[in-house]
């Protein structure tokens, strides 16, 4: 399930400002509102467990970018002023300065999100049944490999 959300326009470029030219300058500061740590990618079945804790907590979301799984805490940075602008600008953490417009929440989620366990259980549900379906083939194909050198003998 994909997500949209209603971004307004961006505003009309102005040189008084060159902030307000930017995604950044539209924006509530939405990256601003949450940090996300990337968390295990589920390999078998039973890594649900862990992703389905997570969100019995309040707060979380799970999303996954480019086949990376993460969790998303909100908590609104103490530096975000009331005008939607870091307060410590010049001062502001790596990882904020290295962080860009090109690809921002803006511009809304760009894979699957997980906003409550029903979401990700419906998600897990169909994940479940392929991953079997595909060990049912690998078991499978085995057995014929196997079958196949014993007539060779």
């Amino acid at each position: 399930m994909t997500i949209t959300v209603q971004t307004p326009p961006l505003p009309a470029p102005s040189s008084a400002d060159p902030f307000a030219d930017t995604k950044c300058g539209a924006c509530i500061g939405l990256c601003c509102r949450y940090f996300a740590l990337e968390i295990d990618t589920p390999d078998e079945p039973s890594d649900f467990e862990n992703l389905r804790w997570y969100m019995l907590h309040e707060r979380v979301q799970i999303f996954v970018d480019d086949d990376d799984w993460y969790l998303q805490i909100y908590s609104k940075c103490t530096m975000l002023g009331d005008d939607h602008k870091c307060m410590d600008y010049e001062n502001r953490p790596q990882i904020c300065r290295d962080y860009t417009d090109e690809s921002c929440d803006y511009d809304g989620p760009q894979g699957e999100v997980f906003h409550n366990i029903a979401e990700l259980d419906a998600f897990r549900d169909k994940w479940v049944a392929e991953y079997e379906a595909g060990e049912k083939r690998r078991a499978d194909k085995a057995k014929r490999r196997k079958g196949k050198k014993k007539k060779r003998r």
